[in-house]
C-alpha cells in the first residue's frame, strides 16, 4: 500500500506540474495577443501574472508556434575536460 500511495503522489505532482505549465503557456499567448494586463490578473486569479508566466512556459511557447526565442539558447559543449 505504501508504494502505491508513493506512486500516486508523484502521480498527483507531475500533473501539477504540467498543469502549471499549460495555464502558463496560454497566458503568455494571451499576453503575446495584447490581452489587457488586468483581465489576465484577474482571470489568472493572480496580482503577478509573472507566477504563472515562468521561463520555461515562453520556451514552450515558442516551441509549439516555431517562434524565435526570447533569450539566447545555451551553448551545447561537445566535449567534457
Amino acid at each position: 500500500m505504501k508504494q502505491r500511495q508513493r506512486l500516486v503522489l508523484y502521480a498527483l505532482t507531475d500533473a501539477l506540474a504540467h498543469n502549471h505549465l499549460l495555464v502558463g503557456t496560454i497566458a503568455a499567448y494571451l499576453q503575446r495577443q495584447d490581452l489587457d494586463a488586468d483581465l489576465l490578473r484577474r482571470y489568472l486569479q493572480s496580482p503577478d501574472p509573472d507566477r504563472y508566466i515562468t521561463r520555461e512556459a515562453v520556451h514552450h511557447l515558442d516551441g509549439l508556434t516555431g517562434a524565435v526565442l526570447e533569450e539566447p539558447a545555451e551553448p551545447v559543449w561537445m566535449a567534457v575536460g
